[in-house]
Order: C-alpha cells, then sequence, then structure tokens
C-alpha cells in the first residue's frame, strides 16, 4: 500500500481546506458560498463518484462477498450509534442529544472517500458508497429522533431519508450486481465530472468552518476528549472487531476509515433546525476535520 501518495493527498486537502477557510473569514467567500456548493456537491459530485465507482473498472466481487460487505457495512453504521449512545450518558442532558450526533454522524463521502480512492481505487469507493444507504436512514431515523425526543412539535419525515448519495448507492448497487452497462458517454460523464469531489469539498468544508474561532475550538477538553473517541478510540476498536472474520483488506481499511472520519458538517444545520446550539456543533466538527488531517494518514500507516 502506497502511504506516500496518502500523505501527499492529505497535504493537498489540509492546503484547499485552508484555502476555503481562510476565504471564507476574509469574506472572500459569502455566507451563501458553502451552502451553494454544498448543493452541487452532494447532488451532482459525490453522486457522481458513487455512481462511478462501478463504471470502468468494476469492482471483482461474487454476490456473497457484496452482501456480506453490505451487511457488515450496516453493522458498522449502528455500532457507531451504539457506541456515540453510550459516550452521550456521560454527557449533560442538553448537549447529550448532540453528542450522538457527533460521534456517530461521520463525514464518509467528504474526507473518507477521496482518501480510500487514493489507496485501494474503484472497489474501496464502492464500499464507502453503498454505506451512504444505512448511513442515511439511521441518521434521518433514530439520529433526528434523540434530537427530537425531548422537543416538540418536531417528527421525522420518510422523504428526508431521501438523499441523492443514497439514491446514487442504490443505483450503483443494480448496476454492479446485473452487470449493466451504460453508453459511453454515460460513463465518461460520471468519470469527468466525478473528478471535481475532492478539490470542492476541501473548499467547502473550510468555507462551512469559517464561522469558527480556531482557538475556541482547541481549548475546550471536552472537544479533546470527544475527538480522541471519534478519531482514535472507535476506528482501533472497529479494526480489532473485524479484523478476526473481514479477510478482505479493501473492506477491512474501508471499514476502519468510516470509523476514523471526522464529523460530518450536515450537524450544524441539524443542530440548528431542532433547536440547539449550534456553535458545539460547529467546534466539533472544526477540530475532528483538522485533526484528522494527520489522524487518518497515522492511524491508517500503524494499523496496515
Amino acid at each position: 500500500m502506497d502511504f506516500s501518495s496518502l500523505y501527499i493527498k492529505m497535504l493537498i486537502f489540509s492546503v484547499l481546506l485552508v484555502i476555503g477557510y481562510l476565504a471564507a473569514r476574509k469574506g472572500y467567500l459569502s455566507k451563501d458560498f458553502a451552502k451553494s456548493a454544498s448543493w452541487l456537491l452532494v447532488n451532482v459530485l459525490l453522486t457522481s463518484s458513487i455512481v462511478n465507482s462501478v463504471l470502468g473498472a468494476r469492482p471483482d466481487l461474487p454476490p456473497k462477498d457484496l452482501w456480506f460487505a453490505f451487511f457488515l457495512l450496516v453493522a458498522l453504521t449502528a455500532l457507531l450509534y451504539v457506541i456515540a449512545t453510550f459516550c452521550a450518558r456521560f454527557d449533560k442532558k442538553e448537549t447529550a442529544p448532540q453528542t450522538i450526533l457527533l460521534l456517530a454522524a461521520v463525514n464518509t463521502l467528504f474526507v473518507g472517500l477521496p482518501v480510500v480512492q487514493v489507496l485501494k481505487g474503484s472497489e474501496a469507493v464502492f464500499y464507502l458508497g453503498i454505506s451512504c444507504v444505512p448511513y442515511n436512514i439511521l441518521f434521518y431515523s433514530y439520529g433526528i429522533w434523540c434530537l427530537t425526543k425531548e422537543k416538540s412539535g418536531n417528527h421525522v419525515r420518510l422523504a428526508d431519508m431521501i438523499s441523492p448519495p443514497l439514491v446514487a448507492a442504490l443505483f450503483a448497487l443494480v448496476v454492479f450486481v446485473f452487470h449493466i452497462r451504460l453508453p459511453r458517454a454515460v460513463t465518461e460523464f460520471f468519470s469527468t465530472v466525478s473528478a471535481g469531489t475532492v478539490p470542492v469539498s476541501m473548499l467547502v468544508i473550510g468555507a462551512t468552518l469559517g464561522s469558527v474561532r480556531l482557538t475556541e475550538a482547541f481549548l475546550n477538553k471536552k472537544l479533546w476528549l470527544l475527538s480522541l473517541i471519534r478519531l482514535v478510540l472507535t476506528p482501533v476498536a472497529v479494526y480489532f472487531l473485524l479484523r478476526t472474520f473481514v479477510s478482505n483488506d479493501v473492506l477491512l481499511l474501508s471499514a476502519v476509515v468510516i470509523a476514523a472520519c471526522p464529523t460530518g458538517t450536515v450537524c450544524t444545520p441539524v443542530s440548528i433546525q431542532y433547536g440547539y446550539d449550534p456553535k458545539y456543533s460547529s467546534e466539533f466538527i472544526m477540530l475532528t476535520t483538522v485533526l484528522s488531517m494527520a489522524t487518518l494518514p497515522i492511524l491508517l500507516r500503524a494499523l496496515f
């Protein structure tokens, strides 16, 4: 495994993230940029990357291995919520529901997908793509229920569970299972568009975090403890739990990357929507995102 390529990529990710952050702090990128660019990223670029993962150099997976991988990723997603719910029991009542989401809702597509793409290529991208299915279902069911159970007048809608990455992941599964061959013009489209996923995602993350003061996030001891759980202890636990029965190294690495990703930026707008303090979630997202630029490559090098 060529970790030198990963180090170079993480350096590039960090530079792009800093550019987005500084541009937002200086006012070169408006507050609406992150929102508009996030829509483009999620609905066009990321969905194209997921579909592109089963086109061209298709993952060579027997149906048995495919379904094993799918149910493993479902179990992994559920495990993240189990760990998060347990940790939140030791938190204050007013922030415990947010803590569950912050520890369980990881930034798989914005950060994890580019990382596995560098290390393992289309098969790993495919795994992260199909992980969108349990991710969206659990986030918009149990995750939102945690935020709403203490508040009246809020409810979870089935329509909220449907997202373009989820649809793309299901479409990719169909294409893969039934060996569907799409026209060359279509495959070229997805290949070309997906190339913009990495640079745009890093710029969007940086711009999204532009409203957060670094000093406040880095001086909060509670956030450091939660970051240790999110970025180090959880992925290490997942690695030692799975390596006993997962023989596919690509699947194992993909699962560990998912568990080692920083918190998803979606947690802040959801916190605002349901009446929670966005400062808490924004600072934690900032801290885990910055730290992951170092912890991800170090952790993967140590474990693999």
